[in-house]
């Protein structure tokens, strides 16, 4: 069993996110932005995946508005496919401080959940250095980079859940995967959801011919992943052929990435069962957020190496070349984000065999999802 839910977890959920974050051609060239504009490029690229990637921490949870018996069970494996909006599929490269785009009039790239090859851009030497002094070196180009491509304008979600039948309450529902590591990559998820039957309260509502209830859950999802040494950013990876650095004695071997994300959401259903099939509807709002880090120690290019000669400023060059200083961070990016999202859930779930469920279901939200769902139901 455990065997089963690391596969669908680190498959459906984890392995277009993280296959990016490996390929190291690509991320190390958010580092080439230098420290002005290395979180603008980062949180730019990065934070439309989390808030979408919560967004599907919420969904999931009922495909039925009626409750179990007491002691009553079911067993549901969920997964779907979250829609990114056009507007997150891009991000602004205008305000870049020492940016610029090699071809005139792009004004965008695409972020991680957008599609496309990213944009070329040259990382300009600035006008003045961290000291004040003009830059000599100003307006030459340090090195041209590439941001990193779009992977898919989809974002896969999944669930794995144990509902319990107990009295008053109704029903408890559980999501729970122990801390694991598979291929580099960390990961541990719970959830814990009550649905209750508020009909019962209400003298008469019990006779009405279809099931309503409310359902308040939340959901908390946890990645890290520690960059193999394929994959570290060093200052060889920064710096262009018409440059040098002077070796640094930083220890960059815990370069890595951890994310955070959670997901409470509370909702108002009402469904009515027929025979085998039992149609449907949910309204309410899910509160999401996530923090994400790139953690560990890192180089980011700084100022060219200077020297004052007769009074003029002048470079310090190695081998004919100028050097260019290392500074270096750690923890540099850091991006956090929530949001509030309204949403109106259709669905239909069909019976087989009396204890055999399938379900689907369309959630009306800004990150709009189509979702399944399989369970083993005892009523």
């Amino acid at each position: 069993m455990k065997k089963f839910i690391v596969s669908l977890t680190i498959i459906v959920c984890v392995a277009g996110f993280v296959s990016k974050i490996k390929a190291q051609s690509d991320i190390s060239n958010v580092f080439k932005a230098g420290v002005a504009d290395l979180n603008k490029v980062a949180q730019g690229y990065l934070t439309p995946a989390g808030n979408c990637f919560s967004s599907g921490l919420g969904l999931n949870w009922y495909n039925t508005a009626k409750v179990h018996d007491i002691l009553g069970f079911d067993i549901t494996v969920g997964g779907g496919l979250i829609k990114v909006p056009t507007v997150n599929q891009t991000f602004s490269l205008v305000g870049l401080t020492n940016l610029k785009t090699t071809t005139e009039g792009v004004t965008e790239a695409p972020t991680v959940v957008g599609s496309g090859k990213g944009v070329k851009l040259d990382l300009m030497q600035p006008q003045t250095l961290a000291n004040g002094a003009a830059n000599p070196l100003y307006p030459g180009a340090i090195t041209s980079f590439t941001t990193p491509a779009g992977i898919s304008t989809f974002i896969p979600a999944a669930s794995v859940q144990l509902t319990l039948g107990l009295p008053i309450i109704n029903d408890v529902s559980v999501r729970f995967v122990p801390k694991i590591s598979v291929s580099g990559v960390g990961l541990s998820m719970w959830g814990l959801g009550v649905k209750h039957n508020f009909l019962q309260w209400i003298p008469g509502a019990n006779d009405l011919p279809l099931d309503a209830s409310v359902l308040l859950a939340y959901n908390k999802f946890s990645i890290n992943y520690l960059f193999p040494a394929s994959a570290r950013i060093t200052p060889a990876t920064l710096v262009g052929s018409s440059y040098t650095y002077e070796p640094s004695t930083i220890d960059y071997s815990n370069q890595g990435m951890n994310m955070d994300a959670d997901a409470l959401t509370a909702n108002i259903l009402v469904s009515k069962e027929w025979a085998f099939f039992t149609p449907y509807l949910g309204f309410g709002v899910t509160k999401t957020s996530f923090d994400l880090s790139v953690a560990g120690n890192y180089p980011v290019l700084g100022d060219p190496k200077t020297q004052v000669i007769n009074g003029s400023t002048v470079p310090v060059l190695s081998a004919g070349k100028p050097i260019m200083q290392i500074d270096n961070m750690t923890d540099p990016i850091k991006i956090n984000s929530s949001e509030l999202l309204p949403n109106a859930t259709i669905g239909l779930r069909l019976k087989f065999f009396w204890f055999l469920t399938l379900s689907g279901q369309y959630t009306f939200q800004k990150y709009p999802t189509s979702s399944i769902g399989v369970g083993i139901n005892i009523r």
